[in-house]
């Protein structure tokens, strides 16, 4: 069974990760998982950086291959289309309005602040599931498009890209991003609104072309 994902995809795929990035809540957060992440040295430190891309790229390959597989228990393509439009709709207008579709409580990841891989890998696995709440509109719209996939395969690898969309940020950029955040006050700046609303209308655009036949369908 292939995975036959074409560019579009994977490109659709990684962009959510990106928005998902630099959703407003989960940026303040940065310099705490920058810290955590990178708290060793050497091998161990590498292994640390390993264990993580394993842990978050694990946890939503988990969901995509759930949403692929549900997906494929429906057979009407029409049907699929204007459902997975509509709810791609909705999250494009809850993005914009900073509603929550799910919420977890605080995990403790600073009992993981020392260890190699497997350390490494609990503390993504955390990071994956705070990250969910914070961009839950983006994430409820790219697993509507892995349960399109209909196979647990083609699932898990979108939802694998859509972590790489986090995760090279994460590790490139993300210092840098923790020392701006060092210097700003909190509170929704206005770069993190030009995103959301950015974020918000690619949403309400992707569903459309959705609902219309013109993308994924």
């Amino acid at each position: 069974m292939g995975i036959s994902l074409t560019r579009v995809d994977v490109l659709t795929a990684l962009g959510h990760g990106i928005l998902s990035f630099f959703s407003p809540c989960a940026v303040p957060l940065i310099p705490s998982f920058i810290a955590l992440l990178l708290s060793e040295k050497s091998l161990k430190g590498f292994l640390r950086i390993v264990g993580f891309f394993v842990g978050i790229s694990g946890t939503f390959s988990v969901l995509g291959a759930l949403s692929g597989q549900m997906g494929g228990l429906f057979t009407n393509a029409v049907v699929t289309r204007y459902v997975a439009g509509s709810i791609i709709l909705l999250m494009g207008l809850l993005f914009f309005l900073q509603v929550r579709v799910v919420n977890f409580k605080a995990f403790n990841l600073w009992k993981y602040r020392t260890g190699g891989f497997f350390a490494g890998m609990f503390v993504g696995i955390g990071i994956g599931l705070v990250w969910i709440p914070c961009s839950s509109p983006i994430l409820a719209s790219i697993l509507v498009l892995a349960s399109a996939k209909e196979t647990a395969v083609r699932g898990a690898f979108m939802l694998f890209v859509y972590s790489l969309g986090i995760s090279i940020p994460f590790l490139t950029i993300g210092g840098l991003v923790a020392k701006l955040m060092s210097r700003f006050s909190l509170g929704e700046a206005k770069w993190e609104k030009i995103i959301r609303y950015i974020s918000s209308i690619l949403l309400g655009l992707i569903g459309v072309l959705i609902i219309f036949g013109k993308l994924f369908f």
